[in-house]
C-alpha cells in the first residue's frame, strides 16, 4: 500500500500545493539587493574568502534571473531540492534494505512539517541544499563510490558548512554494516570540514554582524545551556509538530534545565549505542542524526538559539528508524505519514502570508521585539505604531525600536517626530551608520541640507556599503565617496 505509486504522485502534488504559493519574507527581500544575487558578475562575489555559501548564491543568482521578482520560480527551486533530497533518501534506503522501507522513509521525511522551513522559506534553501548533497554522498558511499561521495560532500559544504559531521556519521554506518571503514576518503572529508568551519570563522570576524563565530553575541557556555533546553523541544516537534513559528522564543539558558536535558540526552544516545549497535535496527539511526545535530546545537553559537531547519538532515537518518518499523506496522505508519501531512497542510495559510508569519511568531514568543518590529513595517501606521509601543515596553534601550518609529513617521510625512525618534536611536547606537544616515534623512525632509549631507558622509565612512547614504547623496547633487563595499552576504542561521 504505501509502495503504490498514485501515493507517491499524491505526495509530490501535495508538496507541490504547500510550497508553490506564497511570497518572500523575512531574509527573502535581503537577495534583492544582494552582490552575490543581482548583478551579471556575481561570480566575483563567489570566489571570495569571506563569500560562505556559494553554491546557494549561484542558485538564487539564477533564479533571480530567470524569474525576476517571481517568488514562483524561487519556491519551485526549493521544491526541486527537497524531492531531490527526498529521492537520494530513498535510493539510499533501498540500498540499505528494501524498496518498502525506502518509499515509507521517503513518505515519512518528505512530508514531515520538520522538514518544510527549507522549503517555504526561500532563505533557509541552504539547510535543503546542503542536505541534498549530503544525501547523495551517502547513497555513492553506500554503492561504494568513496570518491564521488567525497565530492558531493564538498559540494554540500559548498552550499552551507551545517552539516560538518556528517564524515563521521558515515564512519558509525560503515560500523552498524561491519563495513570496513574508508579511512583516506573520511580523513579527507575531515579536512574539509575544517577548512568550511575555519572559512566561517574568517567570514564572520570580516563582516560586521554576522552573529556567529567571531561574530556571536553570546558565549559557547552559554549557548551550550540554551542548546540543552532547544533539544528537547526539537525532539517533542519530531512527534507532534506544532508551534513552529519563523521566529521561535529564545529558550531559558538556566543552569539545571540544561544539565538534566544533556544528561538525558547522553544518556539516550549512550544506551542506544549499546543496545542498538546494527544499521538494521532502528535505534542505530538515532545516533548519526544525533551526531549531525550536535555542532549547530552545542558550543558553537549561532545567530538563532532555535531553527527547525537544522533538522532537516537529522530528520532524514530518523526516518530511516521510524521506516524499519513502519515496514512491519504498514497501516500505523500510513496513518501517521497522514497525520503530520496533515499538520504540514494546516501550516500553509500561515507560509503563503508574510504578516500571518509574524503574526504567529509574535503571539507564540510575545516577549520578543523582531516580530513586532517586522508586523510594524507590514501594517498601516496606527497598527504599526502600536507594535512599537509594546517594542518599547519590552525593550526600551533597543535602538531599533526608535529606528523603526522613526521611518514610520518619515513614511506617514512627519519628519519631525521621525528626527526625534532617529535622534533616540542614534544616542542609543552612536556609531551605527544606519541609524546616521535615517537622521540624515529626516534632516533632508526638513530642508535642513547642509546637517543632511554631514550625516551621510559620516555614514558612509563607517559603512562604504550603506546604499541609501550614497543614493542620497546623488539625490543633494554631491558625488559620494568611492564604493569600497565587501560581500556583505553573511548570514549565520
Amino acid at each position: 500500500m504505501l509502495a503504490s505509486r498514485p501515493l507517491l504522485a499524491l505526495a509530490i502534488a501535495f508538496l507541490a500545493w504547500l510550497a508553490l504559493p506564497g511570497t518572500f519574507a523575512f531574509d527573502d527581500h535581503s537577495l534583492f539587493a544582494d552582490p552575490a544575487v543581482v548583478p551579471w558578475d556575481a561570480w566575483r562575489q563567489w570566489v571570495k574568502l569571506a563569500q560562505t555559501r556559494p553554491l546557494t548564491y549561484i542558485t538564487f543568482w539564477l533564479d533571480f534571473h530567470l524569474w525576476g521578482h517571481n517568488p514562483l520560480g524561487f519556491r519551485l527551486t526549493n521544491l526541486l531540492i527537497h524531492l531531490g533530497a527526498t529521492a537520494f533518501l530513498y535510493l539510499s534506503t533501498k540500498k540499505l534494505f528494501n524498496d518498502p522501507t525506502a518509499r515509507i522513509a521517503a513518505a515519512l521525511f518528505a512530508l514531515h512539517p520538520l522538514a518544510h522551513e527549507p522549503l517555504l522559506y526561500i532563505f533557509a534553501r541552504s539547510s535543503s541544499l546542503s542536505a541534498l548533497f549530503c544525501l547523495l554522498a551517502l547513497w555513492r558511499w553506500l554503492e561504494e563510490k568513496p570518491w564521488q561521495a567525497t565530492l558531493a560532500f564538498a559540494c554540500s559544504l559548498l552550499a552551507k558548512e551545517e552539516w560538518v559531521a556528517f564524515p563521521l556519521a558515515l564512519l558509525l554506518i560503515d560500523f552498524a554494516r561491519e563495513h570496513k571503514p574508508k579511512w583516506l576518503q573520511i580523513t579527507v572529508m575531515l579536512s574539509l570540514s575544517a577548512a568550511a568551519g575555519a572559512r566561517v570563522l574568517y567570514a564572520t570576524k570580516m563582516i560586521a554582524g554576522s552573529g556567529s563565530g567571531f561574530g556571536q553575541s553570546t558565549t559557547p557556555w552559554k549557548y551550550f545551556l540554551t542548546q540543552g533546553h532547544a533539544i528537547p523541544g526539537y525532539l517533542w516537534r519530531l512527534i507532534i509538530p506544532v508551534r513552529m513559528s519563523i521566529d521561535p522564543a529564545r529558550p531559558s539558558d538556566s543552569l539545571e534545565g540544561a544539565v538534566f536535558a544533556w544528561t538525558v540526552l547522553a544518556l539516550t544516545i549512550t544506551i542506544a549505542s549499546w543496545f542498538w549497535a546494527k544499521s538494521a535496527q532502528p535505534g542505530f539511526w538515532l545516533i548519526p542524526a544525533w551526531l549531525l545535530l550536535l555542532p549547530s546545537s552545542s558550543i558553537l553559537p549561532a545567530a538563532d538559539a532555535v531553527a527547525y531547519r537544522r533538522l532537516y538532515l537529522p530528520l532524514a537518518l530518523i526516518a530511516i528508524a521510524l521506516a524499519l518499523i513502519g515496514n512491519k506496522y504498514p497501516k500505523p505508519a500510513l496513518a501517521l505519514i497522514l497525520v503530520w501531512a496533515s499538520f504540514a497542510a494546516a501550516r500553509r495559510a500561515t507560509w503563503q502570508s508574510e504578516e500571518a508569519l509574524w503574526r504567529e511568531a509574535a503571539e507564540l514568543a510575545p516577549t520578543q521585539t523582531r516580530p513586532l518590529l517586522q508586523l510594524a513595517r507590514l501594517t498601516p501606521k496606527d497598527e504599526a505604531l502600536r507594535h512599537l509601543d509594546k517594542a518599547k515596553l519590552l525593550t526600551p534601550a533597543d535602538p531599533e525600536v526608535a529606528s523603526e518609529r522613526g521611518r514610520v513617521w518619515l513614511e506617514s510625512g512627519d519628519a519631525a517626530q521621525a528626527l526625534a525618534e532617529f535622534g533616540r536611536a542614534l544616542a542609543l547606537a552612536p556609531t551605527n551608520a544606519r541609524h546616521i544616515q535615517n537622521r540624515g534623512a529626516a534632516l533632508l525632509a526638513l530642508g535642513q541640507n547642509e546637517p543632511a549631507q554631514a550625516d551621510f558622509l559620516r555614514a558612509l565612512q563607517r559603512d562604504p556599503c550603506l546604499k541609501p547614504a550614497r543614493e542620497n547623496l546623488i539625490r543633494l547633487g554631491i558625488q559620494p565617496p568611492p564604493d569600497t563595499c565587501p560581500t556583505t552576504n553573511f548570514a549565520a542561521k
